[in-house]
C-alpha cells in the first residue's frame, strides 16, 4: 500500500509567468484526462515480453506513481517552471526536444533554439528563487541541437552557475553566468564538417570534453584573457592517425592481438570522465564501434593517452562462451556492436551494452552486459563479468538503427536500459535476469532526458517530468534497522543471532566490555534505541575511545568465530554459542547469518557515531587500522562462503585441505561434530585452507599416480585458490570507500590475502606459482594443459603483486628504508612472476602484465627477444614519464649492446642520457648530424684517455675532422684555444712515439697498444739508463717535455734532466789545459748546443752552475775539483754567448 505524500506542485513560480503557467497546467490536465500516465493501449516495446510496470496514477494526486514488481515509479523534485511546462505542451511536433538531469541538481531541456535551464532539486529550504530558472539562446544551427551538448556547472557551491553550449557543427557559446543571458561569448573549433555527439564536464579546472560522433575530443576551456576579458580555449587532444592508428595502434596489436585498422572516422559510442588520482586530474574514457581509449588530464600537463586497446574481441569472445558457444560458432562470424558505456561507481570500471547476432544459427539479436577493468595504466585484458540479458529481438538490418538505439543508466547494481518509450531494469551482476519493464507509451509521451542524484535514476517524461524508478527490494541501511516497514526483516535478523529477552538481560548486565557492546548492538537491531545509546555513553563516555577500537574488534571477531546456538551437537561438545550466535544447522546458511550480522554490525557503528570515532587497534600484537580490520572481516567472510559453495565440485581436495589444518591445530572433531563444522565456524583463520590445499596437493605430487594426475591436481588447487581470492577481492572493492578516514595515523597496512611469513597467504600464492612452473608445465602431456596453466600462472601472479600495492603506499608515509627493502622484494617477484611467460614465449601474457606492474626489464627483453624495436619505440613513449628510456639505454649498456642502443638515434631522451656516457655520445652526436658537439664531446675525451695512446690519437683526429664538418661559424677566440690545446696533445703523442727503442724493451712497451704516458714519465724514459744510446737530442726532447709539466714540477725535473746529461759523461781524466775543447764532446754541453742552435732560450732552460755542483745525486762530482772547473768554465762561455 501507498500513502499520498506532498502535491508536486507546491513552488511557486513568478508572477510574470502566471499566464503561461495557467495554459500549461490547463493543457496537461486535459492530457491526463484523456491517458494513463503509461496507457496500455501503447505499441510493444523493442524488448521481448517481461514483466511490465504500466503508470495509471495522475501526478496531481500523489508523488507516488506506482509500485508494481520489483520497482516504484515516483515523481522526483521540485514542481516544473512554468516556460518548460510550455514549452512541454505547445511544442511543434517538428521540433525534437531532449533534455538533461545532472547530479548537481540542474535540469535543462533543449527545444530548437530555446535553452532552459532550472533548478530540479530542491535545496535545503525546499524553496525556489527567481535565479533558479533562466532561459539562453543556443547558437545558430542547421542541424537539431541536442541537451547532450549543453553543460551548466557551477565552480563553487551557492554561485550563479555558468553555462557551456556547442552546436551540432562545433560552434561553442559560453554564458559566464546564465543569469546574463546577453553576456557571452563565442568561439568555432572548426571541425571541417564533423558533427559534435556530446560534451562531457571535468571539473572547473579543465573544462568540458566535446566529442564529435567520429571520436574527435577536443578540450573547451573557458578562462581570463588579456585585460581581464573571457576567452574560450580549444585544443583538440593529440591522437595517432585514426582512432587506432600510431602507437597505441601497434602496442595493442601486438601484446593484446591483432585489430583491424579502423577508418580515421571512427563511430563513437560514448565518452566519459571519472576522477583521477588528485582532486583536478581527471580520466577520460572515449569507447568507439572497437576501441576503448584512456587519457589522463591534468590541469598545466601535456595530455597523456594511457592506453588504446581493442574491446570488441573480449566481448566477442563473451558472446562465444556465453550464448552459442565454441561448437556452434566461431569469433570471425558473429556481428557485434558496442552500443553504450558507463562507469561503475568506483570509477575504477566501465560496463559496455552491447549486442551481437549470429547469422549463421539465426537472426536471434541477443543484448549483453560487459564490465572490464580500467582502473590501472594497463588497458584491460579481458571481461571480468559478462551478463547476457534474458530478451532478444529478431535482427533485420533495415532495423538495426531501431535495435540498436538502446542506451543505459547505471545505479549501484542496477542498470536502466532504455530507448524513447521503454525502460527496462536488470540486475547489473551476476547472471542476466528478464527485469522489469516501464513503458513510457501515452499519447505524445516519450522520454526526453535521464540523470541520476542522490543514487536514483531519473527520466524525464514529456508528459509528465521528472520521475524516479526505485527498487522495492532495495534496502537503505541508514534506516533498515529502524523503520518499521523493515521489522520484519530485522525480526528475521534477530532469530539468526539468537536474541532473546533473557540472553539480552543478562549480557546487558555484565562488566566485560565486549559484552555490553554486543547488548548495545542487539538492543539497536531490536529497535531500543534509547537502551543501545545508554549502553555506549557507559561504556564510551564523551570523547573517550580508550577501549574502543579493541572492543570493536573483538566483537566482530566473535561475531565471525561463533558456533551455532541450537545445534545440538555442539551442545554436546560444551561449544555451543551464545545470545548472539547463529541460529542455522546448515554451514552455508551459518555463514550467510555471520555476514548477515556483519554487515549490519558495520550499520550499527555508523548509526551511532561509533565508525567516526574509530581509529588504531591491536591484532596479533600489530597496530592497524580498525576501519581495515572490519573491512577484512567481511572480506573472509566472502570467501568462507565461496569455499564451502565450491565443496560439491572439489570435495576431496577440500575435505583434505581441511584435515591438514586442522592437525595442525592439534583439533579434532567431538562426538557427532565433523571437520567442516570445526574448521567453519572460525572465520577469522580461513585462510589457512590454502595452506591445507598445498599439502593436499603436494600428497599427490609425491604419490606413483598417472602422468596427467599432477598437472591436473595442479589446476585444480589455481581454479579453486583464485576463485576463492576472487570473491573477497570483489567484497574489497565494494567497500573500499568505507576502510579509511583522512585522520587515521600513518600504519603499515599488509591485506590479509598478502599476509607474509611461512604460512602467510603471499608466501603460500609464491610456493603454488612455482610449483605451477616447475611441475605443472614440466608434466603437462599437451599444449590446451599447458595454455591452461599458463593463464592461471597470469592470474596468480597478478593477484600477488596487486597484494603488494597497499603496503608499498602505506610504507611511503612510514618507513622510507622499509619502504626500500619491500620495493626491493616486490621487483624481485615480479620480475620472477613474470619470467617463465618469457621463457615459455607466452609474450603476450607477459607483456600485459610487465605494463600493468611497470615491469621494464621484462618489457626490454620480450622486445629484444622479438627483434621489436618498433614496440620498444611505442614503449619509450608510453612510459616516457615514468624513466623507460634511461632503462631501455642502462640495460643496452650493461649486456653489452652498444650498437642497438645508438639505433635510437633520434630519441632526445638518449641525447640526455649520454650526458653521462660520452664515449657513446659522440657517435650518437655524429648520427643527428650535430658535429660541433660531437667535435667538442671527442676533443674531451681525448684529454681524458690514459688507456691507449692510439686510442687517444684516433679521437683527436675525429674530433679534428668533426670540426671540419661542423657548420658553426668561423674561428673564434675559444675554437682557437681548442685547436691549441689539440695541438699540443698531438706534440705529446708524437714524443711518445718517437721514444727509443731500448726503452720500448726494457719497459716492456707495445707501441700498438702502450698507455698514455704523462710528461714527467716520458721525461725519465728520456734520461733514464734504459735508453742506453741516449744523446743531446733525447735530451733535449725531454727539455722541450718540461713545458707540459706542471709549473710546481718543472724546477725539480730540470735539475734531474741536467744532472743525467752530467752522469753520462767521465770527467776525472779531462784536459784542464783546454777546457772549452775538453768539455765540447760531454752530452752536458752538446745539449746545450743544440738548444742553442736550435733558438731555445738556453738561460731558461739551465740551472744555476751553483745549483748544479751542490746537487747531491751527483756523487763523487760534488766535490771534484776539477768538474766543477769545467763546468764553471763551460758556463762562463755560454753566458758570453747569450749575453
Amino acid at each position: 500500500m501507498y500513502t499520498p505524500v506532498s502535491d508536486r506542485g507546491g513552488g511557486t513560480a513568478n508572477a510574470s509567468y502566471s499566464s503561461a503557467s495557467a495554459r500549461a497546467a490547463a493543457a496537461a490536465a486535459a492530457r491526463r484526462r484523456s491517458t494513463g500516465l503509461f496507457s496500455g493501449t501503447a505499441q510493444r516495446s523493442p524488448y521481448t515480453p517481461g514483466r511490465s510496470t504500466p503508470l495509471n496514477r495522475s501526478l496531481q494526486t500523489s508523488q507516488l506513481l506506482e509500485g508494481s514488481g520489483q520497482y516504484s515509479l515516483e515523481s522526483y523534485g521540485a514542481s516544473l517552471p512554468a516556460l518548460v511546462m510550455e514549452a512541454l505542451t505547445f511544442v511543434d511536433r517538428n521540433v525534437e526536444m531532449s533534455a538533461v538531469l545532472s547530479q548537481c541538481g540542474w535540469a535543462w531541456l533543449v527545444c530548437g533554439r530555446r535553452l532552459l535551464v532550472w533548478r530540479y532539486r530542491l535545496d535545503d529550504s525546499r524553496r525556489l528563487v527567481n535565479h533558479q530558472f533562466r532561459e539562453l539562446t543556443l547558437p545558430p544551427s542547421d542541424l537539431a541541437h541536442r541537451a547532450q551538448l549543453v553543460v551548466v556547472y557551477s565552480a563553487n557551491e551557492g554561485q550563479v552557475p555558468s553555462c557551456i553550449a556547442a552546436s551540432p557543427e562545433g560552434f561553442v557559446r559560453y554564458w559566464p553566468s546564465i543569469a546574463h543571458e546577453g553576456s557571452y561569448f563565442e568561439v568555432s573549433t572548426e571541425l571541417q564538417g564533423q558533427e559534435c555527439d556530446s560534451l562531457v564536464f571535468l571539473g572547473p579546472a579543465l573544462g568540458c570534453l566535446l566529442a564529435t560522433t567520429t571520436s574527435t575530443t577536443l578540450l573547451i576551456q573557458p578562462g581570463g584573457g588579456s585585460g581581464g576579458n573571457q576567452t574560450i580555449n580549444v585544443r583538440q587532444l593529440k591522437v595517432p592517425a585514426g582512432l587506432l592508428g600510431g602507437i597505441s595502434r601497434r602496442v595493442s596489436s601486438l601484446v593484446f592481438g591483432s585489430m583491424p585498422i579502423q577508418a580515421p572516422e571512427a563511430r563513437l559510442v560514448r565518452a566519459v570522465g571519472v576522477p583521477g588520482a588528485e582532486n583536478d586530474e581527471r580520466a577520460v574514457l572515449v569507447l568507439s564501434a572497437h576501441s576503448l581509449q584512456k587519457w589522463y588530464l591534468i590541469p598545466g600537463e601535456p595530455d597523456k593517452l594511457v592506453y588504446e586497446c581493442n574491446v570488441e574481441k573480449y566481448i566477442r569472445e563473451g558472446f562465444v562462451d556465453h550464448v552459442w558457444g565454441r561448437e556452434r560458432a566461431g569469433a570471425t562470424q558473429l556481428r557485434v556492436w558496442l552500443v553504450d558505456m558507463q562507469p561503475s561507481s568506483g570509477a575504477t570500471s566501465v560496463m559496455v551494452l552491447t549486442a551481437a547476432v549470429n547469422p549463421q544459427v539465426s537472426q536471434q539479436l541477443v543484448y549483453a552486459l560487459a564490465t572490464m577493468e580500467t582502473g590501472g595504466s594497463a588497458p584491460p585484458l579481458a571481461v571480468s563479468n559478462f551478463s547476457v540479458l534474458k530478451h532478444s529481438e529478431y535482427y533485420q538490418e533495415s532495423a538495426e538503427n531501431v535495435l540498436l538505439a538502446q542506451r543505459f543508466l547505471l545505479c549501484t547494481s542496477t542498470a536502466y536500459i532504455y530507448n524513447k518509450n521503454t525502460v527496462l531494469c536488470v540486475s547489473a551482476v551476476g547472471e542476466g535476469d528478464s527485469g522489469d519493464r516501464v513503458e513510457f507509451s501515452g499519447a505524445g509521451d516519450s522520454i526526453l532526458g535521464v540523470g541520476r542524484s542522490q543514487g536514483l535514476p531519473l527520466f524525464f517524461s514529456a508528459n509528465h517530468g521528472i520521475v524516479s524508478i526505485t527498487s522495492n527490494q532495495h534496502l537503505n541501511q541508514s534506516s533498515v534497522l529502524m523503520n518499521e516497514s523493515m521489522a520484519e526483516d530485522t525480526s528475521r535478523l534477530c532469530e539468526a543471532l539468537n536474541i532473546s529477552s533473557v540472553g539480552l538481560e543478562s549480557i546487558t548486565s555484565s562488566h566485560d566490555y565486549t559484552t555490553r557492546l554486543q547488548a548495545a548492538f542487539l538492543h539497536f537491531n531490536k529497535s531500543n534505541i534509547p537502551q543501545a545509546q545508554a549502553l555506549l555513553d557507559e561504556l564510551f563516555p564523551g570523547s573517550d575511545n580508550t577501549n574502543l577500537d579493541g572492543t570493536v574488534i573483538q566483537l566482530s571477531s566473535n561475531l565471525l568465530n561463533d558456533s551455532p546456538a541450537t545445534d545440538p551437537r555442539w551442545a554436546e561438545s560444551n561449544q555451543a554459542g551464545g545470545t548472539g550466535a547463529p541460529m542455522s544447522l546448515l554451514i552455508q546458511n551459518q555463514l550467510r547469518d555471520k555476514t548477515t550480522a556483519h554487515q549490519y554490525y558495520i550499520n550499527f557503528l555508523h548509526q551511532t557515531g561509533l565508525w567516526q570515532r574509530l581509529s588504531v587497534g591491536v591484532v596479533d600484537e600489530t597496530r592497524v587500522l580498525t576501519r581495515i580490520v572490519l573491512a577484512e572481516h567481511g572480506e573472509r567472510l566472502a570467501f568462507a562462503t565461496a569455499l564451502r559453495s565450491k565443496h560439491n565440485d572439489h570435495q576431496h581436495l577440500i575435505d583434505a585441505a581441511i584435515k591438514h589444518v586442522l592437525t595442525d591445530r592439534y583439533e579434532s572433531p567431538k562426538g557427532k561434530l565433523t571437520h567442516a563444522d570445526l574448521f567453519y565456524r572460525r572465520v577469522s583463520q580461513v585462510e589457512d585452507i590454502i595452506w591445507g590445499l598445498l599439502r593436499a596437493q603436494e600428497e599427490v605430487l609425491a604419490a606413483d599416480v598417472a602422468p596427467r594426475d599432477p598437472p591436473a591436481t595442479i589446476h585444480s588447487v589455481n581454479t579453486l585458490v583464485l576463485a576463492l581470492l576472487q570473491s573477497a577481492r570483489f567484497v574489497s572493492s565494494s567497500i573500499s570507500g568505507i576502510t579509511g578516514a583522512t585522520n587515521d595515523p600513518p600504519l603499515e597496512h599488509i591485506p590479509w590475502t598478502a599476509s607474509q611469513g611461512s604460512r602467510g597467504v603471499r608466501t603460500l600464492l609464491l610456493e603454488q606459482h612455482g610449483t605451477t612452473v616447475k611441475i605443472g608445465l614440466v608434466r603437462a602431456e599437451d599444449g590446451a594443459t599447458r595454455t591452461k596453466l599458463y593463464t592461471q600462472m597470469v592470474e596468480l601472479a597478478d593477484v600477488i603483486l596487486t597484494g603488494y600495492q597497499p603496503q608499498l603506499r602505506s610504507l611511503s608515509a612510514v618507513s622510507l628504508d622499509s619502504h626500500q627493502a619491500l620495493t626491493s622484494a616486490y621487483e624481485r617477484d615480479r620480475y620472477n612472476l613474470i619470467q617463465p611467460l618469457v621463457q615459455g614465449e607466452q609474450y603476450d601474457q607477459a607483456v600485459g602484465l610487465a605494463e600493468k606492474y611497470c615491469d621494464f626489464r621484462t618489457l626490454v627483453e620480450v622486445c629484444d627477444r622479438t627483434n621489436n624495436q618498433e614496440r620498444l619505440s611505442q614503449y619509450m613513449t608510453q612510459f616516457g614519464s615514468d624513466g623507460f628510456s634511461d632503462f631501455v639505454f642502462r640495460w643496452y649498456l650493461e649486456t653489452g649492446k652498444r650498437g642497438r642502443l645508438l639505433s635510437h638515434g633520434t630519441q632526445g631522451d638518449l641525447s640526455r642520457f649520454l650526458q653521462d656516457y660520452t664515449s657513446l655520445a659522440w657517435l650518437h652526436h655524429i648520427q643527428t648530424r650535430e658535429f660541433s658537439a660531437a667535435h667538442s664531446t671527442l676533443r674531451q675525451l681525448a684529454l681524458e684517455e690514459t688507456a691507449y695512446l692510439s686510442r687517444k690519437k684516433t679521437l683527436l683526429s675525429l674530433s679534428k675532422l668533426c670540426r671540419l664538418a661542423s657548420s658553426s661559424p668561423g674561428a673564434t677566440e675559444t675554437s682557437v684555444e681548442d685547436d691549441d690545446t689539440m695541438n699540443l696533445e698531438e706534440e705529446l703523442i708524437l714524443y711518445q712515439e718517437q721514444l727509443p727503442e731500448p726503452v720500448f724493451i726494457a719497459n716492456s712497451l707495445d707501441p700498438d697498444a702502450m698507455r698514455v704516458i704523462p710528461p714527467a714519465e716520458l721525461v725519465e724514459l728520456y734520461t733514464s739508463e734504459d735508453n742506453v744510446y741516449a744523446n743531446e737530442y733525447d735530451f733535449k726532447k725531454a727539455l722541450d717535455l718540461l713545458a707540459f709539466v706542471p709549473v710546481e714540477k718543472v724546477g725539480e725535473l730540470k735539475q734531474e734532466i741536467w744532472v743525467r746529461a752530467v752522469l753520462r759523461n767521465s770527467w776525472q781524466h779531462m784536459d784542464t789545459d783546454n777546457p772549452l775543447e775538453a768539455i765540447s764532446d760531454t752530452l752536458l754541453f752538446k745539449t746545450i748546443e743544440l738548444a742553442f742552435n736550435q733558438g731555445s732560450e738556453v738561460h731558461e732552460l739551465l740551472v744555476p752552475s751553483k745549483e748544479l755542483l751542490e746537487c747531491d745525486k751527483l756523487g763523487d762530482l760534488k766535490t771534484d775539483t776539477t768538474f766543477k772547473f769545467l763546468v764553471n768554465a763551460g758556463y762562463e762561455k755560454i753566458s758570453q754567448l747569450i749575453s
